[in-house]
């Protein structure tokens, strides 16, 4: 979590508060706002107990953690137990494929597609054994982003309707385990310090947003080496779903656009993803101008990494580069990718170094590198590049 200096308990009566004015009285320059004096015996209050945290905590020596919040979402299913139909999940030998299965709805993102998806995350940062984890779709789009009859059903739901799930055609086929302790526990937290924080200025604490951020820096954070196979266009979240992975195959058929813009509103919380892939130059044509991409265009933009003319000859790219990764120790695969979420956009400075360096002890003291370096002393191959990584019998996503 942030540290947060003055989120502190407050004592009881530690603050004199004038009720507000019923009207603003003419020429009121406030306009009836309401007024809060700080006794001495408050300011010191507060001034005793930042201090006391900082002696505590001391928040200068935490060094940069990359590493993903889990305690944010209650999984129903595992990988062993998979139950879900509008996000499948398919496992083979040390490889995953999670695949959208909304086609008649171009895969719009709602409650099953967020539920399934979040199992998924879940399940792959609990299966270190899965070294790489694919994400496509089937259809003839990847992803049309948010679906707008959820925003329907909600605007249904504050007119006193009843709607079921969030309004859209969905198979609703599992039903959610209850909020463990920690989890309710975790989330409240969450809440207060969004609210601290100043969050959600404009209205109350929307628990819905900041699960949406929290799915995003869990995909963004797993533990593989992260490939999306795009089976056609991706608009609004869909194209977050993309820049959430490390490397991107896309159709030739293939458009991205970031639209919101033009109703007014921003994908803000997606927007640190496809900074992170674009940059900040090609992220401010790509947002205000809502550009629709080709695939080709998007490779220019650092979005997708290669086009291919159909999903059969993106399937056979994927399998060329599990081969490649299979010769990469798992564990360094996931500190690398640590290694560059902790340390990109931070300054040239000791946090920086001190992480750098405690990353470097880290790896070289594990047992994949004294097994590393054994193999190469002894020029054998590594005991983790004997493992062929795929699927028996290879998921035919988007050949049919």
């Amino acid at each position: 979590a942030d540290w947060a200096p003055f989120a502190v308990d407050e004592p009881a009566q530690a603050v004199a508060e004038v009720a507000k004015p019923s009207s603003a009285a003419p020429g009121d320059k406030d306009g009836g706002q309401t007024t809060v004096f700080l006794e001495k015996e408050d300011i010191d209050y507060i001034s005793a107990e930042v201090l006391k945290r900082m002696d505590a905590e001391k928040p200068w020596n935490v060094p940069l953690r990359p590493e993903p919040d889990l305690k944010w979402h209650t999984p129903t299913c595992t990988a062993e137990d998979w139950r879900h139909k509008d996000v499948l999940f398919e496992v083979g030998n040390g490889a995953a494929m999670v695949i959208f299965n909304r086609p008649n709805e171009n895969n719009t993102l709602q409650d099953t597609i967020g539920f399934g998806l979040n199992d998924a995350l879940y399940a792959l940062h609990a299966r270190k054994d899965i070294r790489v984890a694919i994400f496509t779709a089937e259809g003839r789009m990847y992803s049309a982003g948010g679906d707008p009859k959820s925003w329907q059903s909600n605007a249904a739901r504050l007119r006193g309707e009843h709607v079921e799930g969030d309004g859209t055609v969905a198979n609703r086929c599992v039903e959610p385990k209850p909020m463990t302790d920690d989890v309710v526990k975790a989330s409240e937290a969450l809440q207060l310090r969004a609210y601290h924080a100043d969050a959600f200025k404009f209205g109350p604490v929307s628990m819905g947003q900041l699960c949406a951020a929290k799915q995003w820096h869990t995909w963004y954070t797993l533990p593989q080496f992260t490939i999306c196979l795009v089976n056609g266009s991706a608009m609004g979240g869909g194209v977050g779903c993309v820049c959430c992975c490390d490397y991107v195959i896309a159709v030739k058929k293939a458009y991205f656009v970031l639209s919101e813009v033009k109703i007014g509103v921003i994908p803000a919380t997606i927007s640190p993803y496809v900074i992170a892939k674009i940059g900040t130059s090609n992220a401010k044509r790509f947002f205000c101008a809502a550009e629709n991409l080709t695939a080709t265009r998007a490779m220019d933009y650092g979005i997708v990494d290669e086009v291919v003319e159909n999903m059969k000859e993106g399937h056979a790219r994927v399998q060329e580069i599990l081969k490649q990764i299979s010769a990469s120790g798992p564990r360094a695969v996931e500190k690398y990718k640590q290694l560059v979420s902790g340390t990109s956009g931070v300054a040239m400075g000791k946090a920086l170094q001190h992480y750098t360096c405690r990353m470097q002890a880290s790896a070289a003291d594990g047992e994949e590198a004294k097994a590393g370096l054994r193999a190469e002393a002894d020029k054998v191959p590594a005991p983790w590049a004997a493992a062929e990584l795929g699927f028996d019998t290879w998921p035919s996503v988007g050949m049919k």
